[in-house]
């Protein structure tokens, strides 16, 4: 299995000198300008390309000599300020999105994606190319100020700094004070999180019974000022420990107000909420329809829904040829949900699969979702050999997304598919993809010369 570059997936490091020449584009001279990081998440070891804000960026993996970043070539209509400030939104985008900081080492560039010699030889922790199917890119200034200010909290290894940009994120979300307070009281109770019952609890030992201001006069005031009381002080490891508290509380209050006053969910959001599921279902379907759905109500007899051809496909694999540029055979309305039958044009494999809007859902059997004939040809043949792949593919964790094939926007996706009750042979599959593909040899064969 290869990413969208060629590289094998795999978790090994390699050299410099190997990722480059692999990957031509980074060999180009030009205007480059480079982040060098160090993260708190996992870091691919390859490059890899994505695009953001209307700029194709670099992802600069961790290497045996060089630290690892994002960069691009700087076109002449942008400045280095912009440029930079690109790659700083996207950073913390990616940071937001892994619930983690990243911290920018260095900055570099030059007419290739110089980056600086690693000073240290461990602490970076590796994983496969990013998922960037579904990229947030804020386009409003206070959602990618509140991105920002969360990525340089979780990349501070200070309580009171990290302590002070959360709140400046509720100061962001909630610009007058009366707002904040009577915001932060009403989500105090149901806050979670790690760290976050504890630091109630630390609290309420004192005696202290209104947590917002003992948040706002020990926290972020005693941070940000020198004069007053109570005053933070560097020296004194009670009041590094007592921020380390409570930092949780203010943390999980600056997330929470980024989804709420900004609309910027988090991965853990999205994955429970699953709207990716139907998302661009949805916009196909039209409010009537869903609206007729979810009351329970008649489809009226002249109401038509305008379905595009579909590519159902796996994150990671290669494209399966009988599930590209599928085209719609029929539509069934059963109860809250519609059941959907895609096909190819030749009629040799159809895959069904079912929308229901009122659970935000789409179900796919993949042992009762796909079916084959076989007319004795070779494409047939051919496709038996794909649909095995597919099964294969499918069963180990397979992430399936469906394609609008006109359009190329992303219709849904579902997450890691993970067997129940099932054993997967892989050397079974991989034997019945070997057997599919020697039936194809034999009906070729039998074309050239026949008995």
């Amino acid at each position: 299995m290869r990413d969208e570059n060629g590289f094998p997936i795999s978790m090994e490091i390699l050299p410099k000198k190997a990722v480059y020449e692999a990957v031509p584009e980074l060999l180009q001279r030009g205007q480059w300008v480079c982040l060098n990081i160090e993260p708190s998440c996992p870091w691919p070891t390859r490059p890899q390309t994505v695009e953001f804000g209307g700029y194709t960026l670099w992802i600069i993996p961790l290497t045996e000599e060089e630290y690892p970043g994002v960069a691009i070539r700087r076109l002449p209509e942008m400045s280095q300020e912009d440029t930079e400030s690109l790659l700083y939104r996207f950073l913390s985008v990616v940071a937001w999105q892994h619930g983690a900081g990243i911290a920018v080492a260095y900055r570099t560039g030059g007419s290739m994606p110089y980056m600086v010699a690693l000073d240290k030889k461990s602490g970076f922790a590796i994983r496969p190319p990013f998922d960037f199917t579904e990229l947030i890119c804020p386009e409003e200034e206070q959602p990618r100020i509140a991105l920002a200010l969360i990525r340089e909290a979780r990349s501070l290894n200070h309580y009171g700094y990290a302590f002070l940009s959360y709140w400046r994120v509720l100061e962001l979300a909630f610009p007058r004070s009366a707002d904040r307070v009577t915001w932060m009281n009403a989500n105090l109770p149901t806050l979670k999180g790690t760290g976050v019952q504890e630091a109630k609890d630390c609290i309420a030992a004192q005696g202290i019974e209104d947590i917002c201001a003992h948040l706002f006069a020990s926290g972020r005031c005693a941070i940000a000022h020198a004069t007053g009381k109570p005053v933070i002080n560097p020296d004194d490891p009670r009041d590094a420990s007592r921020l380390y508290r409570e930092l949780p509380l203010v943390r999980e209050m600056a997330i929470r107000a980024v989804e709420e006053r900004f609309g910027v969910a988090t991965p853990m959001t999205e994955y429970q909420q699953h709207l990716y599921e139907l998302r661009g279902w949805k916009e196909v379907l039209g409010e009537p329809l869903l609206t007729v759905l979810a009351e329970g109500a008649e489809i009226k007899a002249d109401q038509t829904v305008d379905l595009p051809p579909i590519h159902v496909r796996l994150r990671t694999s290669p494209p399966y040829r009988p599930f590209e540029a599928m085209v719609p055979k029929g539509i069934e309305r059963q109860g809250q949900e519609l059941l959907m039958i895609y096909g190819t044009d030749d009629g040799l494999v159809d895959i069904r699969f079912r929308l229901v809007p009122a659970e935000e859902r789409l179900k796919f059997d993949v042992f009762n979702g796909v079916y084959g004939r076989d007319d004795g040809s070779v494409v047939a043949a051919e496709y038996k050999q794909e649909t095995q792949r597919f099964f294969r593919d499918y069963m180990l964790n397979g992430e399936l997304q469906m394609w609008n094939a006109d359009s190329g926007e992303l219709l849904s996706r579902l997450d890691a598919y993970i067997p129940v009750n099932v054993m997967v042979d892989l050397e079974a599959c991989n034997a019945n993809i070997t057997a599919a593909q020697d039936e194809v040899e034999r009906r070729r064969a039998a074309l050239v010369c026949p008995a």
